[in-house]
């Protein structure tokens, strides 16, 4: 682990990005912070703050690569979660309207096709494995506001997130 850089970091947004972040951040910092305005669910069910998450999802080979190196045995995690793995070229064939459908062919590349529930949730347990990780839910931003010397304070005003 490298040295950390810095006491705390604040996270706002448990979604996909706030959740990646918060994870590359745990290494650099003694503590990260995740603050999420939604309450965040039990089950991999849709979220307010969330619109696409009716959407079906798959996971593009950078991203899953991506998490994977922030979370190691992440594939296996979403799989274990319900994500379907699918063979691209083979488990699914394209048709375009007017041309012939593609061939099938093994092209290696190994995707998860899940809800954005069931991804995001999967994140989400990963996430909160890291001990220097907090999550905050039903917390919501409302001010950021810069101290002296360039660092960020808390608002002590109502409803102070921190």
């Amino acid at each position: 682990m490298s040295m950390f850089i810095g006491r705390q970091a604040i996270v706002i947004g448990a979604g996909m990005s706030g959740l990646g972040a918060a994870r590359a951040l745990a290494d650099h910092f003694e503590q990260v912070t995740v603050l999420e305005r939604d309450t965040l669910p039990a089950d991999p069910v849709p979220r307010p703050g969330v619109p696409q998450s009716w959407h079906l999802h798959g996971l593009l080979g950078g991203g899953q690569r991506a998490f994977s190196e922030l979370f190691p045995g992440f594939e296996a995690d979403l799989v274990q979660a319900g994500g379907v793995p699918l063979r691209v070229g083979l488990d699914f064939l394209m048709e375009i309207p007017g041309y012939d459908p593609f061939p099938q062919r093994d092209l290696g590349w190994v995707i998860c096709a899940m809800s954005r529930p069931v991804v995001e949730q999967t994140v989400r347990r990963c996430v909160e494995r890291h001990a220097n990780i907090t999550l905050r839910r039903g917390c919501r931003a409302l001010e950021i506001v810069e101290g002296s010397g360039g660092r960020i304070r808390r608002n002590l005003g109502e409803r102070s997130p921190l």
